[in-house]
């Protein structure tokens, strides 16, 4: 599993880490606090053997008293385990805790070690001196309680410390991408319409400002580069509008020759018909490098979209007519929003011309409106084959033409929804694709409402949503 964030990375990291330095500790702590209390017990051993052979060198012992014998350790240090043999191997002394258990084989190493005796861990050492041989151990017990305790004590904070290094590391990772997170809402700020604004550069000169500067420099790069293409667009298109202009009146003159012959006819027809072509697509273009620096001059003025879109129905019946399409339209009695009603009118017809292009025969065009809160909606649908995978996303690029959209070549020039989009945002709106089935596609224009206009009247809410509209303004028989 992949974690979304940074923040959310930094902060596993850390628990990770940390976790691991404090089971390493842990471990490292147990274990040297054992070698330390072994250390301990060893030297009791060894300072009792000591003492021991000092004392039976200093003063002669009865071995049959037992209580001699004894006073010769020192009880407080509960070395209960002790032995006393000659080098005969014959037992002088063997403390009551060794008579309780079998029989006990001294090692024969005089090194101190860890053995096991009647279910009991001893840790236990043999000395030699002076024909005397002396086991002399302890029980481990006690060690390996404490060390037990010190691992639980750990065990039990793990999850507190692994808590609390999660809340901080998450506060410092927070805190360490704040700024990449300011770049980044800010970055996202800038769009084709306004490349010169720049990246705030922090006081700091640190990663992140080093960033900022990279990507301020980029900036500066592709405003260079988009203005330098822009400037070429509109230059272009003022350019060859003369020359086509002059093409097709020539054209046009040489149609109108007598006796001209049907090949030379046709030819100039054709002629006339690439120079309305290629003047279309000039005007586009001009259209959109003046949408891209923001010099459309709009007219604003209050526009009924309800009356604009019966004008336009007109000439869709017309374009209609050779696919033998039913248009259909449901709208609001007035639909009013403040705009440019010449760039509307065009951008409504891009779209209802794309929906009778893309469209198959027999099918339908359905034109629904209403008001969602303060915006006007205005949805244009079409039956067709539908737009799949990558088209979805290229469908608004400039000059995508969409001849996978149905079994025939497309027709046009692949720039009437890049200016329809243009055209609603330059009015604060947008145009986007709403659905795209094998049944219905669906494009969705939306415009703010004008202050002064009137709420849709009917069945229509205000609260509705567009695609239950879609779906309630489709034919019979033809929903999903």
């Amino acid at each position: 599993m992949k974690l979304a964030t940074l923040r959310a990375r930094v902060t596993l990291w850390s628990v990770g880490v940390v976790s691991v330095a404090l089971v390493v500790f842990a471990a490292g702590a147990a274990w040297s606090l054992r070698q330390e209390l072994f250390e301990n017990l060893d030297k009791d051993i060894k300072a009792e053997a000591r003492d021991f052979f000092l004392a039976v060198k200093q003063q002669p012992v009865d071995w049959r008293d037992r209580r001699s014998v004894e006073a010769l350790f020192d009880q407080s240090k509960r070395l209960r385990y002790l032995e006393i043999r000659n080098d005969a191997s014959h037992v002088f002394y063997r403390s009551q805790e060794l008579e309780k258990g079998p029989a006990f084989l001294m090692p024969g190493t005089p090194k101190l070690q860890n053995i096991a005796w009647n279910g009991r861990a001893l840790r236990f050492g043999v000395f030699h001196q002076d024909g005397i041989v002396l086991g002399i151990g302890g029980e481990t017990k006690e060690i390996t309680e404490t060390v037990a305790e010190l691992l639980v004590a750990y065990i039990a904070a793990l999850p507190v410390v692994i808590v609390a290094v999660g809340f901080g590391a998450w506060w410092v990772a927070q805190r360490a991408v704040a700024p990449v997170q300011a770049i980044a809402a800010q970055a996202e700020t800038i769009s084709a319409s306004d490349l010169h604004q720049r990246l705030s550069a922090p006081s700091s000169q640190d990663e992140i400002a080093n960033l900022t500067s990279v990507l301020n420099g980029m900036f500066d790069r592709l405003q260079r580069s988009f203005d330098q293409v822009t400037r070429f667009t509109s230059d272009a298109s003022h350019e060859l509008r003369t020359p086509l202009a002059l093409m097709r009146a020539e054209a046009e003159s040489a149609l109108n020759t007598p006796n001209l012959a049907p090949h030379q006819r046709e030819l100039c027809a054709n002629v006339i018909k690439q120079c309305l072509q290629l003047s279309q697509i000039v005007d586009g273009l001009l259209f959109l490098s003046r949408a891209d620096n923001r010099h459309l001059a709009l007219e604003q003025e209050t526009v009924d979209l309800t009356s604009l879109v019966r004008e336009l129905r007109e000439d869709a019946e017309i374009l209609a007519l050779p696919l033998n399409l039913t248009l259909q339209c449901n709208l609001p009695s007035e639909l009013r929003v403040r705009g440019d009603r010449r760039l509307l009118s065009r951008a409504l017809m891009n779209l209802i011309d794309n929906a009778i292009k893309y469209n198959r025969a027999g099918g339908a065009v359905v034109i629904s409106a209403l008001v969602d809160r303060e915006t006007a909606v205005i949805t244009i649908r079409s039956n067709g084959d539908g737009i799949f995978g990558e088209a979805k996303e290229k469908v608004f690029d400039r000059f995508y033409r969409g001849d996978s959209l149905s079994g025939d070549v497309a027709t046009g020039h692949g720039l009437g929804l890049s200016i329809a989009r243009e055209i609603a945002r330059a009015h604060n709106g947008d145009v986007t694709l709403l659905r795209s089935d094998r049944q219905w596609t669906e494009f969705c224009m939306t415009l703010p409402i004008a202050n002064d206009s009137d709420r849709m009247q009917g069945d229509t809410s205000t609260e509705q949503s567009v695609r239950q509209t879609c779906r309630d303004a489709m034919p019979h028989g033809s929903r999903n």
